[in-house]
């Protein structure tokens, strides 16, 4: 395999520039799939398989691929990582940049409807959940959080996919 640093530095680049400026923190460990409902649910492209095809180059061979549109925003892989890479900032990113080229999945409009009216693209009330593992009930996300929801409908409406008209 030939590697071609200039596609690299433009996937890393691309996904810093949206958002996901800890990337290169990331070291394969995989403690963000091992947590991540969307990796159990067969979604390929999620975390850090999802990074590694970023910090591979292949920015533009994954473009078309939906799974991205998968991620829950549960934000469960960023309170493991121990790199501080921050994954679902990363597939955040990643989505950013499909949205920006209108790279995204019919199947993609109801998560992202529903991104803008709760803040996660699928949503459970996870409280009892956590409370059974001894976590906070309330997570660290919009979920818990109006202003961000605010924030996040404010990106979204001045996004590309705002334009759209689907919000």
């Amino acid at each position: 395999m030939i590697v071609d640093q200039n596609k690299i530095n433009e996937a890393v680049s691309t996904v810093v520039g949206y958002g996901g400026e800890h990337i290169l923190n990331c070291v394969q460990c995989g403690a963000c799939s091992a947590v991540c409902p969307g990796v159990k649910a067969g979604f390929p492209l999620l975390c850090r398989h999802l990074i590694r095809s970023l910090l591979n180059g292949n920015l533009e061979e994954i473009i078309e691929d939906s799974s991205s549109w998968g991620c829950q925003a549960c934000n469960r892989c960023t309170e493991v990582c121990p790199q501080g890479v921050r994954p679902q900032e990363v597939v955040f990113a990643f989505r950013r940049y499909q949205a920006n080229q209108l790279a995204f999945s019919t199947s993609s409009v109801t998560s992202q409807m529903n991104l803008f009216e709760t803040g996660h693209a699928v949503y459970t009330d996870p409280r009892e959940a956590r409370k059974k593992v001894g976590l906070p009930e309330e997570t660290p996300t919009s979920a818990f959080d109006e202003q961000a929801k605010k924030e996040i409908q404010t990106l979204i409406n001045n996004s590309p996919m705002g334009a759209l008209g689907l919000f």
